[in-house]
């Protein structure tokens, strides 16, 4: 039941207003510490949970990239985390939190070693983003598990329409694609600031993000009958909107923790 409500709090997080401030952590890590690190992150997830409990923040989830193959994934982040506040007082709140007493109230039942043991694990290489979440789709997804996958797209912005081609026209197209089941979800984020510590993948001008959830795969027919619906003015805003952005990355991800 306790996780059960807990997944209806991370899928209501989505739902909330566009003000939500969303700190994203790329991190990287050695082959020889991947378990020591998702030991960590399950450490630090009991610690979320009470943040959650306690007002400091609205979410946290932890995604592992997917690759197709070794080559693909050389270079390239192996994991991401997501800390969802719902304003930037939230945030600020968050982040000024003094993280280790605070942890050692949460994990109060471990000795001072083996606390330390768990608080030094390796905590891989990290560059550091905040963005702002500026329009969304409805939820479709229904309650996320572990596993559920998204794709997370990283734009730069090439002129001022832009914004308002991705929620006055690519959002409408999104929610066409959740009413025909090929579409479970779209959310428009924009770059707020970033801390780069460790190499980038991500080649160029970073300033906007989206995250889309695919449905189910539409039959030939309703692929031709959904590019044959489309006007003459819906295709111009489509090129149009286009070429207002350049794509600098796309990434498949699965849910590995969330509160």
């Amino acid at each position: 039941m306790k996780k059960y409500i807990l997944s209806i709090l991370f899928t209501l997080s989505f739902l909330v207003s566009f003000s939500q401030i969303i700190t994203y952590s790329s991190v990287r890590v050695d082959d020889s510490e991947r378990d020591s690190y998702i030991e960590l992150e399950e450490f630090w997830s009991e610690i979320h949970d009470q943040a959650i409990k306690d007002g400091l923040a609205e979410a946290w989830a932890v995604w592992e990239f997917v690759y197709e193959d070794e080559e693909d994934a050389k270079g390239k982040p192996d994991f991401l985390i997501m800390n969802f506040s719902k304003d930037s007082l939230q945030r600020e709140k968050m982040f000024s939190n003094n993280w280790k007493e605070y942890a050692r109230k949460v994990h109060s039942k471990l000795s001072n070693k083996n606390f330390e043991k768990k608080w030094n694990l390796p905590r891989g290489k990290r560059n550091n983003w905040v963005l702002e979440r500026l329009d969304e789709t409805y939820w479709h997804g229904g309650t996320p598990t572990k596993g559920m996958q998204v794709q997370l797209n990283i734009f730069e912005a090439l002129n001022e329409d832009y914004e308002s081609y991705e929620m006055e026209f690519f959002k409408n197209w999104h929610e066409k694609g959740i009413l025909n089941g090929s579409r479970k979800w779209w959310e428009f984020n924009k770059i707020l600031s970033s801390n780069i510590n460790t190499e980038s993948s991500v080649d160029g001008n970073p300033t906007h993000v989206t995250i889309d959830m695919a449905g189910r795969e539409l039959s030939e027919e309703e692929r031709q009958e959904f590019w044959g619906s489309m006007s003459f003015t819906d295709r111009m805003m489509a090129k149009s909107g286009s070429e207002s952005r350049k794509i600098l990355g796309q990434y498949q991800m699965k849910l590995l923790m969330f509160k």
